[in-house]
């Protein structure tokens, strides 16, 4: 068996493959630029040197560099480029890596951390007398594909191991889901170093679609491109979704446009009205890093009857719901949901402690979310992870925020949650115990070292007290009611 990027240049040599700005590559000189990455990388990066990080935005690079380092057999570590420097040292001392892979814009930011070997992400020639490394790359299936970091309800990020097996029966999935040919072109306006964009890179793999990058996310150019026919399927989170709504064109999408997969969160029954009077086709999802994309699907047939589902289980997927006592519960019962599949992963870095917890004796992977199945076998979330703020399409854990402010002086308690927001869908808040000192500038300014930017509270609200339950726990969901009023200080 060879590589599945082989697997297409044999298939589909000529086919237009991979669309960056002006620029366009068939398969075949995808699989010739990648040979060039590929020594290049390989006169730079010791054999020894198993695990690589990533560090980069969207860009050609990125994209030549993933498939380079693949074929050398790399495990690539993909580092959120919005992350600080404090939280980039966590997670690259955790998965034990001493070479970054840079892009040259970010170079002079992440020198800062000493211990790490950079590695510009260019393609240099190889020096002369180089063997030139004969590529018999195979993606072993129980090879370690990704690592990506996901932030944890408790303490610090955990590192999501992706295998190609996971990120294989993924693209399979959709493919069935979605009914993606090599004939589909996928728009991708999400960051690679997230499980959205990565997964389109593996579907162009391993379904031999085409694949159109974009640096970042940038409505009118996504809608000229869809206006002109040059992309069948999109992903998008709601914010975009949003933006798209705002500059749909008069004369509406190319004719074979087929879909948006939409992540990260549920869409409005307002904007979900508004697609359907445009004729625009949403595919509603649920998945997470752990489940390498998508596991659970709401077709655009049956949005307007399932309105607030997230759909059923993808093929492949089992899913089922458990209340305390890990008793499987009856259709409309409330519990944990649990999932089972080729595409979950089987563990996290370093995580033993975590086994237990995550996964059954019997292989299902707990989620953490809460949620219902109805008679039919469609899933409806009731709260993602209780406490989980979806932000623009990324994921914020109010702990890791709390954690922070806490060390700021002057503050006695605090509590962060989510609160609606038109933009992004929701944004983090602090309700905060302490000294009257104490402004939104002055924490943000203190919590920018610590936390990226999407993580920093958009509003403050000083309290004389927070609500407890009973035994003295916080009760957060007192805060989000009109009850919340009653803590707050005058």
């Amino acid at each position: 068996m060879c590589s599945w990027l082989q697997k297409q240049v044999n298939e589909r040599p000529d086919q237009p493959a991979f669309y960056w700005q002006d620029e366009v590559w068939s398969f075949t000189e995808i699989a010739q630029e990648v040979k060039q990455w590929a020594e290049s990388f390989s006169s730079k990066i010791p054999n020894k040197e198993k695990r690589v990080a990533l560090f980069s935005r969207n860009s050609k690079e990125m994209y030549f560099s993933i498939l380079a380092l693949w074929e050398l057999g790399k495990e690539l570590v993909l580092l959120n480029t919005h992350l600080s420097l404090q939280e980039l040292h966590y997670q690259l001392t955790d998965a034990e890596v001493n070479l970054v892979v840079v892009s040259t814009e970010s170079t002079a930011f992440l020198s800062e951390l000493d211990q790490l070997k950079q590695i510009e992400m260019t393609k240099s020639n190889p020096l002369k007398g180089t063997a030139a490394t004969e590529n018999t790359s195979i993606y072993q299936l129980d090879g370690t594909a990704s690592i990506m970091y996901t932030s944890g309800t408790t303490g610090n990020p955990k590192g999501v191991v992706q295998c190609f097996s996971n990120h294989l029966a993924s693209a399979l999935a959709t493919q069935e889901n979605m009914n993606i040919t090599a004939d589909d072109c996928w728009l991708c306006p999400v960051p690679l170093f997230h499980i959205s964009g990565l997964s389109i890179i593996i579907r162009q793999l391993v379904l031999g679609c085409s694949l159109r990058l974009y640096s970042k996310f940038d409505a009118k150019m996504v809608t000229n491109d869809l206006a002109k026919g040059r992309g069948t399927v999109i992903s998008v989170v709601a914010v975009m979704l949003q933006e798209l709504l705002e500059n749909y064109p008069k004369a509406g999408y190319s004719s074979n446009f087929k879909a948006m997969l939409l992540g990260g969160g549920p869409i409005s029954p307002k904007a979900l009205e508004k697609c359907e009077s445009h004729g625009i086709r949403v595919i509603q999802s649920y998945g997470m890093t752990e489940t390498c994309s998508q596991v659970v699907a709401l077709g655009f047939e049956d949005a307007a009857e399932k309105i607030g589902s997230a759909g059923k289980p993808l093929m492949g997927m089992a899913v089922k719901i458990i209340d305390d006592n890990e008793k499987k519960l009856q259709p409309n019962e409330v519990g944990e949901i649990l999932l089972k599949g080729k595409n979950v992963v089987y563990r996290y870095l370093n995580g033993d402690q975590w086994q237990m917890v995550k996964w059954t004796a019997d292989g299902w992977f707990k989620t953490g979310d809460m949620g219902y199945l109805d008679e039919e076998g469609y899933l409806y979330l009731v709260s993602r992870l209780s406490e989980l703020i979806i932000s623009g399409g990324e994921n914020i854990y109010p702990t890791e925020i709390e954690h922070v402010i806490q060390e700021f002086p002057g503050v006695k308690e605090v509590a962060v949650i989510g609160e609606s927001d038109e933009k992004w869908g929701a944004v983090p808040v602090a309700y905060i115990v302490g000294e009257p000192t104490i402004t939104v500038e002055k924490l943000n300014e203190f919590a920018e070292n610590y936390l990226a930017k999407y993580k920093l509270p958009k509003r403050i609200y000083l309290c004389h007290s927070l609500p407890k339950t009973a035994s003295g726990k916080l009760a957060k969901h007192r805060l989000t009611t009109i009850e919340r009023e009653a803590f707050l200080s005058k």
